[in-house]
């Protein structure tokens, strides 16, 4: 496919603009999609939506998706929510791919159809991620978004070394959909902000200061979102390094916790 050969190749950015991802055209009348979700719990708040590009067949792509689910549900804080994700998948053909998704003249150069996203808003019934996995795509990259917003996350898996390595990039663009910073000082430039990234050590010890008191992990550290001015709260964490990470770290394992807490209350109390 033309399209995987110039996909996001050779960029480091991590936050993408949402300007870049979505251009909006018409359905082809022909187009019928079939949208499987394969989570047991049918009514869970949170719906995760994975996209397969280019891949070979579709038992690869089933097969990635269970290595990264598996890696989420036990990752801290969401190990903690049993049963609020709801898994799905799309099937589309290699020409399906082609008229869906298309290339952009901005960062990340990469566009899905409108009307592709908002025909799975109907079939999930509510707010989604779409994580779309190129199969030979070598960049990834998520809109900085919230818990419970719609985002776009794109998972280049040639970017991995290894599997573990594969699922940790994963959680660490998921990481920016739920809202998280980048923490890393040598990138490219982006905005900083709550939680993790605060312009100084006074803004920071007003944000995490309490985790900080006994802790080894949590403290003041320079350099996030490719300034180096500014401070993150671990060392080594999934939004820093997912390569050396095992973990959000006490800062974003707060504030996830916090989010997740938030959503699955308005969930079972909807129930």
């Amino acid at each position: 496919m033309p399209i995987l050969k110039s996909l996001l190749e050779n960029f480091k950015i991590k936050i993408c603009l949402s300007a870049a991802f979505i251009f909006f055209t018409f359905l082809p009348p022909d187009f019928a999609y079939q949208l499987t979700s394969y989570s047991k719990n049918q009514k869970a708040p949170i719906n995760l939506v994975f996209i397969p590009l280019g891949y070979p067949d579709k038992e690869s792509f089933l097969k990635d998706v269970k290595e990264l689910t598996e890696k989420l549900t036990i990752t801290t804080p969401f190990n903690e929510f049993p049963g609020a994700f709801r898994i799905w998948m799309i099937d589309l053909t290699a020409k399906e791919q082609n008229l869906f998704f298309g290339t952009s003249g901005v960062f990340p150069y990469f566009s899905v159809r409108s009307d592709l996203l908002e025909k799975i808003q109907q079939g999930v019934k509510g707010t989604y991620k779409g994580i779309v996995i190129s199969f030979s795509g070598s960049t990834s990259c998520a809109e900085l978004s919230s818990a419970n917003k719609f985002s776009l996350l794109i998972i280049g898996r040639n970017r991995y070394k290894d599997k573990n390595s594969f699922a940790k990039g994963f959680l660490h663009e998921l990481g920016h959909s739920f809202g998280l910073r980048d923490e890393c000082w040598k990138c490219a430039a982006t905005d900083m902000g709550f939680p993790n990234c605060a312009k100084d050590k006074n803004e920071a010890n007003q944000w995490w200061g309490d985790l900080t008191v006994g802790s080894e992990r949590a403290g003041y550290f320079p350099g996030c979102c490719g300034r180096p001015d500014c401070i993150r709260p671990t060392s080594i964490s999934l939004m820093n390094d997912p390569n050396k990470a095992n973990d959000y770290g006490p800062v974003n394992e707060r504030y996830l916790h916090n989010k997740m807490e938030e959503i699955t209350k308005k969930w079972h109390f909807k129930k």
